[in-house]
């Protein structure tokens, strides 16, 4: 019953254009509606970020890819299937999203966490949601809201605590847009192992 009204509160949060934080299987992040620009520039502002550093987004199913990406190809699918639910953030060719979340580019990073509350809030909220660690740009990414600080808490229109995260490494960003391949973040996912990986595609 909690459970239920935390997700509650937070999609509605979300849909009213309103700002969570969010504990993720990596770190906890801060989350908005990808689809609304004042939310986004929300996001951007809170953190302190530089606006030429796109947002990636969080998705619920596979089948969420198809709200936001286009010309995908099997290589990231089989992708999908090793490291999703996980610490896996893959780029690909964005669709239909606003140019203040891709900071004027045309790629989009992906990823469905391997978190069950924060899966249940983007299950309700049938959307993916655009989410960047909780941290003021620059600083150590938050394991748990005591890290929040009181610059950042200020900030969140509501948090979800569900205590500590996993953390401190986040999600490793692998850019599958471009050829061959690059890491484009170290993370929980060891490059070596996406190399093997590409390997093992390739052959």
């Amino acid at each position: 019953m909690e459970s239920d009204l935390r997700v509650k509160k937070a999609v509605d949060c979300i849909k009213s254009g309103g700002i969570i934080a969010i504990p993720t299987d990596t770190v906890y992040g801060v989350g908005a509606d990808p689809f609304n620009v004042e939310a986004v520039q929300k996001l951007y502002t809170i953190k302190g970020r530089p606006e030429d550093k796109p947002i990636p987004l969080v998705l619920g199913t596979v089948e969420d890819v198809k709200q936001v990406a286009q010309n995908l190809t099997g290589y990231f699918y089989h992708l999908t299937e090793k490291f999703w639910p996980g610490g896996l953030t893959i780029v690909v060719e964005a669709k239909n999203l606003l140019p203040q979340l891709t900071a004027g580019g045309t790629t989009v990073g992906l990823r469905i966490p391997n978190q069950l509350i924060l899966l249940e809030i983007l299950q309700k909220f049938g959307s993916p949601l655009a989410i960047t660690s909780a941290n003021i740009s620059g600083q150590p990414a938050a394991t748990s809201p005591d890290e929040f600080g009181e610059e950042l808490t200020s900030k969140i229109d509501y948090i979800v605590d569900d205590g500590k995260t996993p953390g401190p490494i986040p999600s490793t960003v692998y850019d599958i847009s471009v050829s061959p391949p690059q890491v484009r973040r170290e993370g929980v996912i060891p490059a070596e192992t996406l190399a093997k990986e590409l390997m093992c595609y390739n052959k």
